[in-house]
């Protein structure tokens, strides 16, 4: 069981278009190496086997942590002048390799395409487990109906407490 973090960086065709694609991809690069610091250093680990285009892949041990980080990305997407989408969910993985799969996999990145740029989502499970971390706050977003899953996931912003 791990908690799984997406990340997609918010309008990159437009901003592909408006820079240039050598100008995009750099920036693109120093956002990742940007999110890669932050997921390093709350513990977590990039997962390496997911091609994503321009978004990230990232499991961690425990839900407070993973929360912290996710907000932590944003601010350095800003601070590289980049938005995020970001979704966190929580649930069982298979490993093979360097890879994940399962539903919570799929759950997670159907979390991170529901959140607005700049902004984190998190799944019931995921605020469930990190509501007593103290750093962050959770705002009730409602259910919502995920491509793909029968029932509704309730969703809450994540913000720093």
């Amino acid at each position: 069981t791990v908690t799984i973090m997406f990340t997609d960086i918010a309008g990159s065709t437009a901003l592909t278009e408006q820079l240039g694609d050598a100008a995009f991809r750099s920036l693109a690069r120093r956002t990742d190496g940007a999110l890669r610091a932050c997921v390093g250093e709350a513990g977590g680990a990039v997962v390496e086997g997911k091609l994503l285009g321009d978004g990230m892949l990232a499991v961690f041990t425990s839900a407070g942590p993973a929360v912290e980080c996710a907000v932590r990305c944003l601010a350095a997407a800003r601070g590289t002048g980049l938005a995020l989408h970001v979704g966190l969910h929580a649930g069982d993985v298979i490993r093979e390799g360097g890879d994940i799969f399962g539903g919570a996999v799929n759950l997670a990145a159907r979390v991170a395409a529901e959140a607005p740029a700049g902004q984190v989502l998190a799944s019931e499970t995921v605020r469930g487990l990190a509501l007593t971390s103290g750093r962050v706050a959770f705002a009730d977003r409602g259910p919502r109906s995920l491509k793909g899953f029968s029932e509704p996931v309730r969703l809450y912003q994540v913000r720093p407490a």
